[in-house]
């Protein structure tokens, strides 16, 4: 009873010991996606504008503090609150620019990349699925030392295969010098069927010479 228990209790390490998992790189599955690039460039690009706008925002921003501390000891009472006040304002909306940026940049980034990472999760799901496997891991978030292949699969190809279009073979275009090449190719089938026929002609002539030679002597 008690090696039933003992069977029961280790049956799920042993199990698990050999399970085979997937690993894959995500980034170069992602680079293998047509169209993909161009997203990153896409990404880029605002981010600059964004960044951009942001800097001279904050630039402004310093210019009107600068001023302010400049005049402040000859502002009368009420021109320094009023100004005071407009600082304030300045500030807060600086604020709150570069936070409407910064999440207006986060849900573009999640717009223009979701797609590819969506196609890269159900091309590895697929490949899992197909190969038996349990889990896929990407490889570029944990760092291992080393896989045991028996157990560990490299399923980056497979992934890449699964998110990119199949290659058609192209149509063969037929050129000028094709063209000349099939007329030489027929032409010496010609010549091989017209001599193929001479020689017949010529064992069919001889042996109807042979033929009346023989009748004669009769």
């Amino acid at each position: 009873m008690r090696k039933i228990l003992l069977m029961l209790i280790f049956a799920p390490l042993f199990m698990s010991a050999q399970t085979r998992f997937g690993y894959y790189y995500h980034s170069e599955v992602l680079n293998a996606i047509p169209g993909y690039r161009k997203a990153v460039d896409e990404y880029e690009l605002l981010k600059q504008r964004c960044d951009a706008e942001i800097e001279r925002n904050e630039k402004e921003l310093t210019r009107y503090y600068v001023a302010y501390l400049d005049g402040q000891q000859d502002f009368p009472e009420p021109i320094l609150r009023k100004r005071q006040k407009e600082l304030q304002q300045l500030v807060d909306n600086s604020v709150l620019l570069r936070d409407q940026l910064k999440q207006w940049l986060v849900e573009a980034k999640d717009s223009l990349f979701a797609p590819y990472e969506n196609k890269v999760n159900d091309a590895v799901k697929a490949v899992c699925i197909k190969g038996n496997l349990a889990y896929a891991i990407n490889a570029e978030e944990v760092a291992y030392k080393y896989v045991n292949p028996s157990v560990g699969v490299n399923i980056t190809q497979s992934v890449i295969n699964k998110v990119t279009p199949s290659k058609v073979k192209p149509v063969p275009v037929v050129t000028e010098c094709d063209e000349k090449s099939d007329e030489a190719i027929e032409k010496a089938v010609e010549d091989v069927l017209k001599e193929e026929e001479n020689m017949n002609n010529a064992v069919e002539a001889e042996s109807n010479v042979t033929e009346q030679t023989t009748e004669s002597h009769e």
